[in-house]
């Protein structure tokens, strides 16, 4: 007995050191295809963006792997990127019209989800565009169109929120001055995203990133306007005088532009370009979608809907003007060298 006992404790300990051994290898094994897993994410998703050294830290870190799970169901569905695009303006509309509504904290944690979701598929169109190759210039229309929606339906929701909670005025007087600082901030807006898209296809234009440039000349866009049909022309003409007024905000980065297409880039150009370019892109990022939005969210869900409005004019507009001071004195500096 004793032999025999001695034997199944021996017997037993070899089987858990064997078991211990597979459990060990199984979870290296599982470690390694995780790991394997994330890198092919991370690479799909770096093959998915316009350009590594431009992007937002909130999108590089986050909304890129969160869009990209989205990216790949919309492929695997063969649903096209415009599609994504028009999602993407319901959903932050729709987000809109519940923080209009005010009904409580839950309703607006609701509304608040729905325009980051909204954030999500803006990130996911241009996803599915690159990696599906299927680009089409009604896709940057329509993108601009849908952006335009979401900040339209939050200022309105701002205003609806504020209307009976006069501030330093009579109620009468409230009515009129909030309109048009809702009008006023939203034309800010728009200056404000019109320059960092601009200047940011300007930097992939000069360093040739054909992937991501989306730089669109006036006069180019003119000539499609007088070819485009039905709705396809109200969108035209709305990017027609997008981009123009980019163009009017820059006129030394107009100038740039013209001599180069005249007598091309060289490498000296560009890298000149390229050393001021990337130090102003933390400043380019500023005026995008997310710190925007998440003040405006933040401020929303505080009740402080005035100061999430007056960030626009008072904390963003400075930004936009000093980035023009720069990309102007820069493409003024470079001309000499095309």
């Amino acid at each position: 007995m004793p032999n025999n006992l001695k034997d199944n404790l021996q017997s037993a300990k070899e089987s858990v050191k064997g078991n211990l051994q597979n459990a060990k290898e199984s979870v290296r094994e599982n470690l390694h295809k995780s790991r394997e897993n994330l890198q092919a994410a991370r690479a799909q998703v770096v093959e998915a963006r316009k350009c590594e050294n431009i992007n937002d830290p909130i999108d590089t870190h986050i909304v890129d792997y969160v869009a990209m799970v989205f990216s790949r169901i919309f492929i695997a569905l063969h649903v096209i990127p415009n599609v994504v695009t028009v999602l993407s303006g319901l959903s932050g509309v729709a987000g809109g019209v519940i923080l209009a509504l005010n009904r409580g904290l839950g309703p607006d944690l609701l509304g608040v989800a729905l325009v980051f979701l909204s954030a999500v598929f803006d990130a996911s169109d241009g996803q599915v565009a690159r990696l599906t190759k299927h680009y089409s210039r009604l896709g940057r229309m329509l993108d601009g169109a849908a952006d335009a929606s979401v900040y339209i339906s939050l200022f309105v929701a701002c205003v609806v929120r504020l209307w009976n909670r006069p501030v330093l005025l009579s109620p009468g007087a409230w009515h009129l001055v909030l309109p048009l600082l809702a009008l006023v901030t939203f034309l800010l807006y728009v200056a404000q995203c019109q320059l960092p898209d601009y200047f940011k296809n300007m930097h992939m234009y000069m360093i040739d990133n054909s992937k991501g440039n989306e730089l669109s000349r006036g006069k180019q866009v003119r000539a499609e306007l007088a070819k485009a049909r039905g709705f396809a022309k109200v969108l035209a003409f709305v990017y027609w005088n997008y981009t123009a007024a980019q163009e009017r905000r820059a006129p030394n980065c107009q100038r740039l532009l013209d001599a180069i297409e005249v007598k091309g880039k060289n490498d000296a150009l560009s890298d000149a370009f390229y050393a001021e370019s990337r130090k102003l892109v933390k400043l380019t990022n500023l005026l995008t979608f997310n710190l925007r939005t998440i003040v405006l969210m933040a401020c929303m869900l505080l009740h402080w809907e005035l100061v999430g409005m007056l960030f626009v004019p008072v904390v963003l507009e400075p930004v936009r003007l000093v980035l023009l001071r720069r990309y102007e004195k820069l493409s003024r500096d470079l001309l000499p060298m095309v």
